[in-house]
C-alpha cells in the first residue's frame, strides 16, 4: 500500500537528484498534493561571502542540481506564501487545513528553508535531507568544510523534521566520497547517492525504524572570503598533487599468506613481517585479487600481463609458487571468484571493460558461459555469490557506481534469474560498498569484506558482521578495518580456516616515469570496449 504523500517545492521547481529520489520510491509513494511555495527568500551578505557565492556558481551548481520537470498534472496544486518569524518559514493556515483535509501520511520537503512545524502535524512527518554527518557537521554550506578539515566521507541523511536545526530523528543514512581537489566532485558525489536514501527512509519510516546517530556536531554558517581563498589554495594544492600522482606514480600490487591472528573484534592491523610474499612472474607487472580454490591448494588470481597492460586470470600451485596455468587471457579479468555448486568449482570473474557477467565450469575445456540471468544488461563489478538455507545472494557493484553502491539480489541457483533484494542497496558508501572477498563463516557467524576507497584506492579492508539475511531482510554491523603497517591494503581478503592462514593483497605508491603514458593506454583500451 502506497503512502498518501505531500510534497514541498519553491516554485514548481525540481532537481535533478530530487526528481531521481522520488523516482526511485515511487512504487512507495502516492503524491497526492504539492505545495508550492512563491516567497522563499535567501537572505544575503554579498560583501562577506561574496567569494563563497563565486564557489557555489562553479561548484554546487552542477548536473545532480539541475532544475527538471516532473509530471504534476493529475496532482492538487496549491501556491501560497509562507509566513516568516525571524529566518524560520511557516505554512500558512489554508495548507494546514488541506494536509489534514487530505489525510497526508507523509510530507517530503525539497522547497523552503528552515520550516517552523505546527505542532497540529505531531502525526504527519515532514522528510527532509541534510548533506552532511550531524554528529560533526550541521548547518551549511554542504561538503566546504568537510573538505577544509581533510575528511574522506561525508554523512547523507534523511530525517524527520523537528524546530532544531538539523536534529530531527534519522530514518536513513548514507556516505559519499570527499575529494579534496574538487568541491564540484565532491558535491555530484554527495548529490548523486541521495538519490537512494528516499526510498530507505519509506521503508524505515514503515517499520518504525529510527538510526541512531549524534546530533550535536559544529553547526556551521557560510564561510567568510578569507576562509574561502584558504580554501582555494587547499583545491589548488590537491589538484597539483593529484596530477603528480596520475603522471609519475602507480600502485605496485602484490599478494601474500599471512597467519590468520585476527579478532573481529575492532581496527586491526597485521605486521608486513609477517607476511609470506608470492614472486612475481616474469612477464606481469603485479598480483591482485587473490581467492583460495575449493581444496585450497591454489590460488586464482589477476595477474597485470606487461605487454598488454590488461590483467590475465592465472592459477598458481600453493606447494611450489609457481604458475600452474594462464586461465583467462586476452581482454582484461579481474577479481576472480571462486564458488562451489552441486559439487562443481565455477569461477565468476570480473569482465566489466567487455561483457556482462559470466562464470563456467573450472576445468570444462570449452569454457562455456553461463550468463548470470537479470543481469545481461549491466556491466557488474566484483560479483560475489553466497549461499545461505538454499538461497543464492548476489553481491555486486555496476559500472555507473563502481565503489559507492552496493547492490543486493536474489536467485535459487546461480543457474536462475536474480531479482533486487528489497533492501538493495544495502550500502551507499565508498567505505566498503565494493566487495573485497568471500562471505567468511567464522565462529558460525557470517563476515562480510568490502574494500574502503573513502582515501586512496584500496587502502584498506572494512569488516561487516551479518546479523540477518534473508529473502526478505539484510542487516550487517561495521565492525572495524583491517590495515598492513608500511603499506596500503588489503582490498581483497580471503580465509583458510583449516590452515587458518589469511590471503590477501596489498600495495605500495611507486614511481615510474611511464605511469602516466600506461595509464593512458589502459583509458584508451576500456573506451574501445565501451
Amino acid at each position: 500500500m502506497k503512502l498518501r504523500a505531500a510534497i514541498i517545492l519553491d516554485n514548481m521547481l525540481l532537481s535533478k537528484w530530487q526528481r531521481d529520489a522520488l523516482d526511485a520510491a515511487s512504487k512507495k509513494l502516492d503524491i497526492v498534493l504539492v505545495l508550492n511555495c512563491k516567497n522563499t527568500k535567501i537572505k544575503r551578505n554579498i560583501y562577506s561571502n561574496l567569494l563563497y557565492y563565486v564557489l557555489n556558481i562553479f561548484s554546487l551548481k552542477n548536473s545532480q542540481t539541475k532544475k527538471v520537470k516532473f509530471a504534476f498534472k493529475s496532482k492538487k496544486i496549491i501556491n501560497f506564501n509562507s509566513h516568516y518569524v525571524d529566518n524560520w518559514q511557516e505554512l500558512p493556515n489554508a495548507v494546514v487545513k488541506e494536509l489534514n483535509f487530505q489525510n497526508i501520511d507523509i510530507v517530503i520537503k525539497f522547497g523552503m528553508n528552515l520550516l517552523s512545524i505546527d505542532p497540529d502535524f505531531k502525526k504527519i512527518p515532514f522528510l527532509s535531507y541534510h548533506h552532511g554527518n550531524p554528529s560533526k557537521y550541521r548547518g551549511r554550506p554542504a561538503g566546504f568544510y568537510e573538505i577544509i578539515n581533510n575528511e574522506k566521507k561525508l554523512g547523507i541523511i534523511v530525517q524527520i523534521l523537528s524546530n532544531k536545526l538539523d536534529a530531527g530523528e534519522i530514518l536513513a543514512f548514507a556516505e559519499s566520497k570527499v575529494a579534496r581537489y574538487s568541491y564540484k566532485k565532491t558535491a555530484a558525489n554527495f548529490y548523486g547517492n541521495s538519490k537512494y536514501l528516499l526510498s530507505k527512509a519509506i521503508d524505515n519510516l514503515i517499520a518504525g525504524k529510527t538510526i541512531n546517530l549524534d546530533k550535536h556536531g559544529t553547526n556551521y554558517k557560510l564561510p567568510s572570503n578569507f576562509v574561502v581563498l584558504k580554501f582555494w589554495g587547499i583545491l589548488i594544492h590537491e589538484s597539483l598533487k593529484k596530477l603528480l600522482y596520475g603522471l609519475f606514480f602507480e600502485k605496485k600490487w602484490m599478494v601474500a599468506l599471512v597467519k590468520d591472528q585476527l579478532s573481529f573484534l575492532g581496527d586491526e592491523r597485521i605486521p608486513f613481517k609477517n607476511l609470506n610474499v608470492l614472486p612475481i612472474h616474469s612477464g606481469y607487472n603485479f598480483y591482485a585479487d587473490p581467492f583460495f580454490s575449493k581444496d585450497f591448494k591454489s590460488i586464482y588470481l589477476e595477474a597485470l600481463n606487461s605487454y598488454s597492460g590488461m590483467g590475465d586470470i592465472v592459477e598458481i600451485r600453493l606447494d611450489c609458487m609457481n604458475i600452474f596455468e594462464k586461465i583467462l587471457t586476452g581482454e582484461h579479468y579481474s577479481y576472480p571468484y571462486i564458488f562451489e555448486y552441486n559439487g562443481k568449482e565455477y569461477i565468476l570473474p570480473e569482465v566489466s571493460y567487455h561483457s556482462s557477467q559470466f562464470f563456467y565450469a573450472l576445468g570444462d575445456e570449452s569454457k562455456r558461459k553461463f550468463y548470470i540471468k537479470g543481469l545481461e544488461k549491466m556491466r557488474v563489478v566484483d560479483a560475489t555469490l553466497f549461499e545461505n538455507d538454499g538461497i543464492w545472494y548476489l553481491f555486486f557493484n555496476d559500472t555507473k557506481n563502481t565503489d559507492k553502491i552496493l547492490n543486493l539480489w536474489v536467485s535459487s541457483s546461480p543457474f536462475n534469474k536474480f531479482n533486487p533484494h528489497p533492501n538493495s542497496p544495502i550500502l551507499i558508501s565508498p567505505d566498503g560498498a565494493r566487495m573485497g572477498g568471500k562471505i567468511a563463516n567464522l565462529s558460525s557467524q557470517f563476515f562480510r569484506f568490502g574494500q574502503n576507497n573513502s582515501g586512496e584506492y584500496g587502502e584498506s579492508v572494512s569488516v561487516f558482521k551479518i546479523t540477518k539475511i534473508t529473502l526478505k531482510e539484510y542487516e550487517e554491523d561495521f565492525i572495524g578495518n583491517i590495515e598492513i603497517d608500511g603499506f596500503k591494503g588489503p582490498h581483497t581478503i580471503n580465509f583458510d580456516k583449516k590452515n587458518e592462514l589469511i590471503l590477501l593483497d596489498y600495495y605500495e605508491n611507486k614511481f615510474s616515469i611511464f605511469a602516466g603514458a600506461r595509464r593512458l593506454i589502459a583509458r584508451i583500451k576500456k573506451n574501445n570496449h565501451t
